[in-house]
């Protein structure tokens, strides 16, 4: 299941699009910065005697969709950015007809949303401070830019990425991988995730994640048979509909309040799904979810409903 960015709409709220704050004192606006080899900004010049001041830019919108234009000839301009006192704190390039990503050598952003593109190489996003990645839809297949990257959040939904080695360490909240090439996870195993989305991949083995402080996790239409690295754990929200899963005793004790399964494919452990504390329980969780309480569900499982 996609999900909108989170960060990203709330920064671009800041600004509208555009940096309405004043320049700073020292700092002065400039013409658009046509040509990458050019600073827009400079702080002013300093005394004599005195080390230079670093170069900086104060970039405005209009400074940056022509950025983009210059490194990216078919780019029309539909980017959005949030900008706050001269620094560009989040761009949406949704959609846009953008393939090199050279003009971001310029920025530090926080948040990126890359989603629908036609970017393959995301090697200058390499060192930089993004805590929230979108590439939802396009053709990224490398990761190894965004390595030591404190990325809280990233979205790889329906890419052709299969490696997330990269990610080994990363301060990730939420990984949507959904409809990915990725198997192995072992490289999440130190990872906060608390969010995680695996729907249609090829993913066997979650015993990488035993100790990941996972709150959400969807297995959906996974090859995940063996539930029992979840014991114990503190996992609130479980979709495994679809799923070769026959046993459920491995959720014993768990806090779930919410659980989507396929009843026909369980052999064992429904007395212990039925003694979760769940809030809502079905067998699908789309555009057609049939959530609803256990007080509903399971007279309706047992009259073969």
């Amino acid at each position: 299941m996609t999900q909108l960015p989170r960060l990203l709409p709330a920064l671009l709220i800041l600004t509208a699009c555009g940096d309405k704050n004043p320049p700073v004192s020292g700092a002065q606006p400039a013409a658009p910065a046509a040509s990458p080899a050019k600073p827009a900004v400079t702080s002013q010049s300093p005394s004599a005697g005195a080390p230079a001041s670093p170069k900086r830019i104060w970039w405005t919108a209009e400074m940056l969709h022509t950025e983009i234009k210059y490194h990216n000839p078919d780019y029309a301009g539909g980017g959005e950015f949030a900008i706050e006192q001269g620094e560009v704190l989040a761009l949406n390039l949704r959609e846009s007809q953008v393939t090199n990503l050279v003009f971001l050598e310029r920025l530090s952003p926080l948040a990126l949303d890359l989603s629908a593109t036609p970017i393959k190489d995301i090697r200058p996003l390499k060192n930089m401070r993004l805590q929230e990645l979108y590439l939802e839809d396009s053709p990224v297949t490398d990761l190894s830019p965004l390595r030591g990257m404190p990325l809280q959040k990233l979205y790889l939904s329906r890419t052709p990425v299969s490696d997330l080695s990269a990610l080994a360490g990363a301060p990730l909240v939420e990984l949507n991988a959904v409809e990915t090439r990725v198997s192995d996870l072992s490289p999440l195993a130190g990872c906060p995730i608390q969010m995680l989305w695996l729907t249609g991949t090829p993913v066997e083995d979650i015993s990488p994640l035993k100790n990941v402080p996972m709150i959400s996790l969807t297995l959906h239409r996974s090859r995940v048979r063996d539930l029992g690295p979840l014991a114990g754990t503190s996992l609130r929200r479980l979709h495994i509909g679809e799923t070769p899963v026959t046993d459920l005793t491995p959720l014993k004790g768990l806090p779930l309040t919410r659980l989507v399964f396929t009843p026909a494919s369980i052999k064992s452990g429904i007395e212990i799904a039925k003694a979760l504390p769940l809030d809502e329980i079905g067998t699908r969780f789309d555009e057609e979810r049939d959530l609803v309480p256990p007080a509903v569900f399971w007279p309706r499982f047992e009259n073969g409903q």
